[in-house]
């Protein structure tokens, strides 16, 4: 009964292989040589931590370059130096690509975000757009008005923590406070998001958007960072954490394009000044080529640039846990 069931098995992983290949012969796909897979899982059950040491043990049976089947997916791992350098020198076109995995393709819009998108003329133009239209020195120089209002208002809430503390003296995480003021920076300039915060929470410097926006952020990155198994094996799709991320998802468009109203409708209003927001540039570039600069194209560009500063805000907000009594630093009355 066993041995029916496995011969079963193989056959039909043989049927569904020649089917997706098109019903091709063996020389279909020149691939390097694998270990023995597995119908279905491929070499997923070769997969183990730590990666890098299984990858060298493959590598030592191989040879340098060998290929991998990942569930339904195919991989080719190079390990020689030699052979990564011809990677990515001669053939650096080839390689310029990223793996677009079901997962990352619901995260980034189908791939419109910049960090995601292949190589080609679409990648090309969103590079340009980021490099003279967002990030130039002109622009970064019309940021400082945003800038200063954010570090004003930084410490006037760390006065009122200290008029409120006992003896006139409270003790800061500096290291906290900085990264969630550059994260309240970043969410200006991408939005003139300015509302009615007040400064009675001396405890935080993120405005509420900036806020809004890491939560969806903090929710999306566990599902980002780890390897989900629907990515290699599709029938899972609807058993793993694709739900999940499509909520987080939803969330963060809703919220972006409820940014992008705010901008078009200023604009509309006739708030044409020089210190423009990042959407109200690209507003601007839309109303010459809509069909280039879609909300779409907007969301995926503000959206890569804003959750970088959050991994980047998460990663320091750790370190300086770990750090209290470094960073923290009384900020008034006397030692």
């Amino acid at each position: 009964m066993d041995e029916a069931y496995v011969a079963f098995l193989f056959l039909l992983h043989y049927l569904v292989a020649r089917a997706g290949a098109g019903g091709k012969g063996k020389g279909s796909q020149q691939l390097p040589p694998s270990p023995p897979a597995i119908p279905f899982l491929g070499h997923l059950h070769l997969v183990k931590t730590p990666f890098h040491a299984a990858l060298t043990r493959l590598a030592a049976r191989h040879g340098p370059v060998f290929s991998m089947r990942m569930g339904s997916g195919r991989a080719v791992v190079v390990s020689s130096p030699e052979c990564a350098k011809e990677c990515f020198t001669e053939h650096d076109v080839n390689f310029a690509n990223r793996p677009m995995f079901p997962s990352m393709r619901l995260v980034s819009l189908d791939g419109a975000m910049l960090s995601v998108s292949s190589y080609g003329p679409y990648w090309g133009n969103l590079r340009r757009v980021a490099t003279i239209q967002l990030l130039s020195a002109h622009r970064v120089a019309c940021m400082t008005p945003a800038i200063s209002a954010e570090v004003r208002g930084m410490v006037r809430r760390m006065e009122h923590a200290d008029a409120a503390a006992p003896g006139g003296a409270a003790r800061m995480q500096l290291k906290r406070r900085l990264f969630e003021l550059s994260l309240s920076v970043l969410m200006e300039t991408i939005a003139q998001t300015k509302t009615s915060r007040t400064e009675a929470n001396a405890d935080t410097d993120m405005s509420p958007e900036a806020q809004e926006f890491k939560q969806i952020i903090d929710e999306l990155v566990p599902y980002m960072g780890t390897a989900n198994r629907w990515d290699y094996l599709p029938v899972l799709r609807w058993f793993d954490v694709r739900n999940k991320i499509l909520d987080a998802v939803s969330r963060r468009d809703a919220f972006f394009r409820r940014l992008i109203d705010g901008e078009r409708r200023r604009l509309d209003d006739g708030n044409h000044s020089e210190n423009k927001s990042m959407i109200a540039v690209l507003l601007s570039l839309q109303k010459s080529e809509p069909e280039v600069y879609t909300d779409t194209v907007i969301i995926a560009l503000c959206a890569v640039l804003e959750a970088e500063q959050v991994q980047a805000t998460d990663q320091n907000e750790n370190e300086a846990t770990g750090e209290e009594n470094e960073d923290e630093a009384p900020t008034g009355g006397e030692n």
